[in-house]
């Protein structure tokens, strides 16, 4: 029997203090790190919840005996269809910002509470360089219109970004029978990629 490749990654994980920490945008990203906090959990992992908002009051709710820390992330928001392409321009220095600030807020949360190991789920600015750092993500290939150029640099972008990680992990199948579709197939995926199956609060 094949082995679960989210269970196989987290037997990799280091240490036993764990954050991890969802982006604050509805709550599909806090859901699909309840079976991820449910495995580290059961991998006897003492695992930290840094979120804010309704994925916070979630996340609580789930886990009750789970650490929290109110940890706050600046809102980027999305135009549609064409307008979206000078809505994010717009707000790349917003965008750039809040990398920084979420960067250097988590070498303070590091030494805080003796973290171990970070898993951000979408959270661009948490990678740490003494801490093993792990980020989540569906969409490798960031859509931000219908100009394939700027999918390409967006792409290019956020490739960069996965790359001040440790690890990725992409929660859907490798090859055929992925749901994600060129979201994280149309481009080569960065060298630290890990397929992950999918993830479900149901799991």
């Amino acid at each position: 029997m094949a082995k679960n490749p989210l269970k196989s990654r987290i037997e990799n994980i280091e240490g036993s203090r764990i954050m991890i920490a969802p982006l604050n945008w509805g709550l599909g990203h806090a859901t699909r790190c309840v079976p991820i906090i449910k495995a580290l959990i059961e991998a006897d992992k003492e695992v930290i919840i840094a979120a804010d908002g309704y994925p916070l009051i979630f996340l609580k709710k789930e886990f009750p005996e789970q650490q929290t820390i109110d940890f706050k992330w600046t809102t980027i928001h999305y135009g549609k269809s064409d307008s979206q392409v000078m809505t994010m321009i717009s707000q790349l220095p917003k965008f750039i910002y809040s990398i920084a600030k979420e960067h250097f807020a988590l070498k303070r949360l590091v030494e805080k509470y003796k973290i171990d190991t970070v898993i951000s789920d979408n959270r661009f600015g948490l990678w740490h360089k003494k801490i093993h750092c792990i980020y989540i993500t569906h969409q490798v290939s960031v859509q931000i219109g219908r100009h394939s150029f700027m999918n390409k640099m967006a792409y290019l972008l956020h490739k960069w970004i996965i790359e001040r990680y440790d690890e990725c992990w992409i929660p859907d199948f490798e090859g055929d029978g992925n749901l994600s579709g060129d979201l994280s197939h149309k481009y080569p995926t960065p060298r630290n990629s890990h397929f992950i199956g999918i993830l479900s609060r149901f799991m």
